[in-house]
């Protein structure tokens, strides 16, 4: 998978550096502000939020049609040219990590109808705010690079197909592009813009690879894992979780006839 996942993470890089270059997007975190701070764009409603912690985006630059249009010009170029039809299935940016524009923003290009990704109800998101999201969020304002959660179900599309639902999710930061811009995690000020974001179809990503081909060859099962440590707020603890990423779900294993190998992956 590694090769895939890498050519698919080239085009965020891409658009990260055009962020930089472009002065439309250089003061957009100066028009949204801080979360919960005065002047700065309040929250939607739940009932309008979609069960989000969203911003109000209206009358920003995030909402201004022509500049939505110039971005989806922009990322489309960038996704048509990295060629991952069907794995590269949308690109963001978030300045103060609060999603303002993504492309496409009603995918169909990617998937067999009526399947769809609606990200419509990201447009706003408050990534630092957003409970499953700010963890990520933070580790990404903190680094210099690439940061890679997932696959993870997003939550944009609750009524979507779930192999549409599945992603893996890629922050690359983006550093300040005014003398004021900075974002506050724990206390501590970090001269960021925000970042960048690509979503990867995970599901089509190993349908793609020749990886379940090979064991079946080899008359072989296999299960590819992930061992998150999560917190229980509740508990206060802690606690081990395995994600399977991939191959059979049903896999069976016992210590004579299994072998074990541990991967070491940066960034997740």
């Amino acid at each position: 998978f590694s090769e895939a996942l890498d050519r698919a993470l080239l085009p965020v890089f891409a658009l990260s550096r055009l962020v930089e270059q472009l002065d439309m997007f250089a003061t957009i975190p100066e028009e949204i502000g801080a979360a919960f701070h005065t002047g700065s764009l309040p929250f939607l409603p739940p009932e309008e939020a979609g069960g989000f912690m969203r911003r109000n985006m209206t009358g920003t630059s995030c909402s201004d049609a022509e500049k939505i249009e110039r971005f989806n010009n922009i990322a489309a170029t960038i996704k048509r040219g990295a060629k991952m039809e069907g794995i590269l299935v949308n690109l963001q940016v978030a300045p103060l990590a609060v999603v303002c524009y993504a492309y496409p923003l009603v995918n169909t290009e990617d998937f067999e109808p009526p399947k769809v990704l609606n990200s419509t109800e990201i447009i706003g998101l408050d990534n630092l705010a957003e409970s499953k999201r700010s963890a990520s969020a933070k580790e990404t304002i903190q680094s210099d690079g690439v940061v890679i959660a997932g696959p993870l179900t997003l939550r944009q599309c609750t009524d979507c197909d779930p192999t549409v639902k599945t992603a893996f999710i890629a922050w690359v930061t983006i550093d300040s592009l005014t003398e004021n811009q900075v974002i506050k995690i724990d206390g501590i000020d970090h001269d960021k813009w925000g970042f960048a974001t690509a979503l990867i179809n995970w599901a089509e990503l190993v349908n793609r690879s020749d990886v379940n081909e090979k064991f079946i060859e080899k008359g072989l099962n296999y299960q590819l894992t992930r061992t998150d440590e999560v917190y229980n707020y509740q508990t206060r603890e802690f606690e081990s979780k395995v994600n399977i990423l991939a191959g059979d779900e049903e896999f069976a294993c016992d210590e004579i006839n299994t072998e074990s190998v541990d991967i070491n992956t940066a960034n997740n």
